[in-house]
């Protein structure tokens, strides 16, 4: 945490028997210097008083939208204006549906319409209602807004039964904030578009052609890139990773559905083109599972679309574009041949073998830009993303001057 910036955490408690474990997190936070603002709703204030998070605060908390003292500061304004993040912890399904439908009835939810910045949800409800069909649209929704809604722990409930509900435990919020704050909004604003895992190429019904790639370098990269205030399109193809919540994510199948999906999610300021592309795909696919026989057979490919070639020469072409190379040999040589042939502004190759790349949670790769070129040491697919979002910071830093 950099303790030389202040930062400040406007918490909405909403009515929920969950309620008494938010001064648990205000005070988590005031350990860590952070300035917390707080809202109770009027349910909420049929579980814990008012006064008990004063007191903790030392200040006056809010709950009426239109108190005669507040009324003449344009409260739920001034509220959202400087605040570094909203998190509403617990939110019951009601205030969930509210703010999911627009519905602005109150203090916070006209607070929560009128903030733009980063907003953490932390549900708290019986198993059943999470299980809802409506409660599940609603968080859909709230996913499409960007807005995070973090996962309930299960345990036993209020109510006595077992099952998932429960408030996420209040460290894990503790830290989920602590590490959203701990990082400057370099780029506020800015859209990236991130593609990753592998293009999967139908055969037959049942037969593929792809490759291993796992998606993780590129979920990485997006989810750092959101820390950094980006406005992050993540496009991935088939993994068996856990894809960001927070982020706007397309799934897709193959080339062609890649290069739709990123020519759709243009124009745009940051391209990163990380997924394994498949390079050929066949020129029929067969109706019908394709019956082994005696003797060889032949399948007839064609090349698929470029993407990145694509979106580099592209009349809404991004201010950045990145690109990523996976080669078997001659790494230098290859990947500076295929940096001039693509057109992008900045290329990571690293080699792919029996034992390192693909799957792989840590990588040695090699940078090119119009500029430099520079071997990375053996780095986690974390660190490497971290260090090209300060290229990336470095980048429009420059072209500012």
């Amino acid at each position: 945490m950099n303790y030389n910036i202040k930062k400040k955490v406007l918490i909405i408690v909403t009515g929920g028997i969950a309620c008494y474990k938010t001064l648990d997190l205000i005070r988590r936070l005031q350990e860590k210097k952070i300035e917390c603002e707080c809202i109770l709703t009027e349910n909420a204030k049929k579980f814990v008083k008012p006064l008990a998070f004063e007191s903790l605060l030392g200040k006056k908390i809010y709950t009426n939208l239109f108190s005669l003292d507040d009324e003449k500061k344009m409260l739920h304004i001034n509220l959202s204006s400087d605040c570094d993040a909203i998190a509403v912890v617990p939110c019951t399904a009601n205030f969930l549906a509210k703010i999911a439908n627009g519905n602005a009835d109150d203090l916070a939810t006209n607070v929560l319409m009128a903030y733009p910045g980063k907003k953490i949800i932390a549900p708290a409800m019986n198993t059943n209602m999470w299980k809802n069909l409506a409660v599940k649209k609603n968080v859909k929704i709230l996913n499409e807004m960007r807005i995070q809604v973090l996962q309930p722990d299960s345990g036993k409930l209020a109510c006595g039964t077992i099952g998932k509900g429960k408030l996420m435990d209040i460290d894990k919020i503790a830290n989920i904030l602590f590490g959203f704050l701990s990082v400057e909004r370099k780029l506020f604003n800015k859209k990236v578009v991130v593609t990753t895992g592998p293009s999967v190429e139908k055969i037959d019904p049942i037969r593929f052609i792809s490759n291993h790639s796992s998606g993780l370098q590129g979920i990485e990269i997006a989810k750092y890139l959101y820390l950094l205030g980006a406005d992050v399109t993540l496009i991935s193809g088939p993994t068996k990773l856990d894809l960001p919540i927070n982020l706007s994510v397309k799934r897709v199948q193959s080339a062609g559905d890649f290069l739709k999906a990123s020519l759709d999610s243009l124009p745009c300021d940051i391209f990163i083109s990380v997924a394994a592309i498949t390079d050929w795909e066949c020129k029929k696919i067969s109706n019908n599972k394709i019956k082994k026989k005696a003797g060889s057979f032949q399948l007839q490919l064609i090349q698929t679309p470029d993407i990145l070639q694509t979106i580099s020469k592209h009349v809404h072409r991004p201010e950045l574009v990145i690109g990523f190379s996976a080669e078997t040999e001659n790494l230098k040589k290859n990947s500076h041949q295929k940096f001039l042939r693509k057109g992008c502004d900045m290329l990571i190759a690293n080699v792919v073998a029996d034992n390192k790349g693909f799957g792989d949670k840590k990588n040695k790769v090699y940078f090119i830009d119009k500029k430099i070129n520079q071997e990375w040491p053996s780095l986690s697919k974390r660190d490497i993303a971290k260090k090209l979002s300060k290229k990336i910071v470095s980048f429009f830093k420059m072209n500012k001057l």
